[in-house]
């Protein structure tokens, strides 16, 4: 790999990581696309070649356009994948969507890749976890350390900005790609999820994509859609984009269209559990 332009402490850390997934032998990595995924992704297959396995899941859950740029960024780094077509709402723990929904759904998908590990008789499973994910209100990742995958960036100390700073470094196309999360994080907890509703909302979300917004939600409450953006977008939300967004996503069914005052926070819909607490 090539020589990197990193800080001394930062380029010990990236070391580190090359050297834990040498130690695994043979791994599979989840790949979603996100900027974490990739760079794992990378690393493992530049060390491990055929003795790595790309996977991305492709659920319900998983939007149209991520899964076309998933496989744009697989093709620019040369990275073979396997898609693993699974169904995450024949689960009934899964779309009565309460406060473990990401839990219950977690558990099922990488035991799914477990399966699949072991019939290719690979050592382990890997995830793009890093270590903010240790701070943040994340079910799904005690569903990945109660089956003991493997989360690399967090055994070599690594957070989600050293991994924009690596990426950079190795002129991975979506270095500085925003956080992305499923479809169900965009409808409230206790609001059983159906393929409608979730496609309602990716039509809505869509919408927003092609007039260029790069950081955005579209959050479902019923007949009302509520729209998160970064603060910086708001003012051309308002004045371009308003009555245009409201017309599109009326014609989608919903009844009310509105823009969050505080922008666009990752996880918002988890500040209802905190007030509960």
């Amino acid at each position: 790999m090539k020589t990197l332009n990193l800080s001394k402490n930062l380029q010990k850390k990236f070391n580190h990581l090359q050297d834990i997934l040498k130690s695994y032998e043979s791994v599979l990595v989840g790949f979603s696309g996100g900027a974490d995924s990739t760079l794992l992704s990378y690393v493992a297959y530049n060390i491990l070649a055929q003795k790595s396995l790309i996977t991305t899941i492709n659920s319900e859950f998983y939007p149209a356009v991520e899964l076309k740029e998933t496989l744009k960024v697989a093709e620019v780094l040369n990275i073979p994948i396997k898609i693993l077509e699974l169904k995450v709402l024949n689960h009934s723990d899964v779309i009565k969507n309460d406060k473990l929904r990401c839990k219950y759904c977690k558990t099922y998908l990488f035991k799914q890749l477990i399966e699949l590990k072991d019939q290719q008789g690979i050592n382990y499973v890997c995830d793009g976890s890093n270590v903010a994910d240790l701070n943040d209100y994340r079910p799904g990742f005690e569903a990945i350390k109660e089956l003991r995958v493997k989360s690399p960036f967090i055994e070599a100390n690594i957070n989600k900005q050293e991994i924009r700073e690596i990426s950079l470094q190795l002129n991975l196309p979506n270095w500085d790609k925003p956080s992305q999360a499923c479809l169900a994080s965009r409808i409230p907890y206790d609001t059983c999820i159906s393929s409608e509703v979730l496609k309602q909302v990716e039509k809505a979300e869509k919408i927003l994509i092609d007039l260029g917004y790069k950081t955005y939600r579209v959050r479902h409450h019923n007949e009302i859609a509520r729209i998160e953006l970064h603060p910086d977008d708001s003012s051309q939300f308002i004045q371009k984009h308003s009555e245009f967004i409201d017309k599109e996503f009326k014609k989608l069914n919903y009844n009310y269209v509105c823009l969050d005052l505080k922008g666009y926070v990752s996880g918002s819909l988890n500040g209802i559990l905190k007030k509960s607490s």
